[in-house]
């Protein structure tokens, strides 16, 4: 399965430099080719897998046009530079460009499956069920108070928040 886009470095989706010298020195046409090889590298209709192998394609088609629309802006691609760049700390919230496919939900807004220990809720692609969260993926978002999960049945997204209950 593809890695989320939410924890994908942008450069390596793009298969661009990522050090912090080299990256400033990137034209819009080194993005734009960049992205378009991308394209035809990760596309399902374009990669041709065979017959008794799965597909390898690493990277989605949102992942990389998140990444081309992040980097081929001059204003996202500095603050996205500076995520990279900036020590992780508690109260640090994580770069957040937006998505068109992504949809936030307060956690309280989920159903809750007792003995899957999962949280789930249908999409606005009509399949139901097909965001699902489960009780480790909060654990290690716990930080940010937030996730982000792909639809199982299409291109859409989902951010859900949520805030951890303190033990003791």
């Amino acid at each position: 399965m593809p890695e989320s886009t939410y924890t994908q470095n942008h450069y390596e989706v793009l298969a661009l430099p990522s050090n912090h010298s080299t990256s400033k020195d990137l034209t819009d046409k080194d993005i734009r080719h960049a992205y378009r090889r991308a394209l035809l590298l990760h596309h399902p209709d374009k990669s041709r897998p065979s017959i008794t192998s799965p597909p390898t394609s690493r990277y989605t088609i949102d992942a990389i046009t998140l990444a081309y629309k992040t980097l081929i802006n001059p204003s996202t691609r500095s603050k996205y530079d500076l995520s990279l760049i900036t020590p992780s700390t508690a109260t640090k919230v994580p770069f957040r460009p937006s998505h068109p496919g992504l949809d936030t939900v307060d956690l309280g807004d989920m159903g809750y499956d007792g003995t899957e220990q999962m949280w789930y809720r249908g999409c606005r692609c009509g399949k139901d069920g097909v965001f699902v969260i489960t009780e480790e993926e909060l654990e290690l978002n716990a930080e940010y108070g937030e996730t982000i999960t792909p639809c199982q049945g299409c291109s859409l997204w989902l951010r859900v928040t949520f805030a951890m209950a303190e033990d003791g």
